[in-house]
């Protein structure tokens, strides 16, 4: 991709996500999904806290405090339909994987999403997703990071704040902030049909830039990404 050509300032920036798992309209596809999942059901939840805390050492580091936190699983729900685990599924890699949102007390502010998967050999790996609170699934939260990351620069050299492209993003909390009336349930960790808008803020050198994130479902496991420029700010 030549970035040269979001360089110029326009009041939206569009982006095609790339396509994730085949048509869930189609009765046959949701059937080999539910029977994915069906064959590889979730983990006890022990084993899963027993996996996420591993993960959560090696983030947040193995001080007392956080060693001590509890962690209190919210929410389980299968991934079968993320594009990850479907192509590690076809693959034979994974027999599946499970979004899991925990509280981590003494460990982070904020909910936090994680993937739990579940190799050919039943052994687990959990990778973080996400902080906060946000309807995109993890190769969807992949697939829109780097537009975000452009339109933020962007907004920084609309404000003469040049930032070096060398220079690591963070992204911080998410929010949802709108979703319309035609978004569907979600089904095996995705949402086929509907609207909703996010806040992704990213901290880029030394500054908070509030990134707007339109999506839209294009009804085949992916979405369609839109940077709302005019609604994209840096926090004082």
């Amino acid at each position: 991709m030549k970035f040269g050509m979001w360089l110029p300032v326009a009041p939206l920036i569009t982006v095609l996500v790339p396509v994730g798992s085949a048509n869930a309209q189609d009765a046959l596809v949701l059937s080999k999904l539910t029977e994915w999942n069906d064959s590889a059901p979730a983990p006890a939840d022990q084993t899963i806290k027993v996996d996420v805390r591993k993960t959560v050492e090696e983030l947040y580091g193995k001080t007392v405090i956080c060693l001590g936190s509890k962690i209190v699983v919210s929410k389980v729900e299968p991934a079968t339909a993320d594009r990850y685990a479907t192509n590690g599924r076809i693959a034979g890699d994974l027999r599946n994987a499970w979004f899991v949102t925990a509280q981590l007390p003494k460990c982070d502010t904020a909910p936090v999403r994680f993937m739990v998967l579940q190799r050919a050999d039943a052994s687990l790996k959990t990778i973080r997703v996400n902080r906060g609170t946000s309807y995109a699934w993890e190769s969807l939260i992949a697939d829109t990071f780097p537009r975000a990351l452009i339109g933020a620069h962007i907004a920084l050299s609309q404000k003469g704040l040049n930032c070096g492209s060398e220079e690591k993003a963070i992204l911080g909390i998410l929010r949802i902030s709108s979703e319309e009336p035609d978004l569907a349930p979600v089904q095996f960790g995705v949402r086929y049909k509907g609207r909703w808008t996010e806040i992704w803020p990213l901290e880029l050198c030394n500054h908070t830039i509030e990134v707007t994130v339109a999506f839209t479902a294009d009804g085949e496991g992916g979405a369609y990404s839109r940077i709302v420029s005019d609604k994209t700010r840096i926090l004082p």
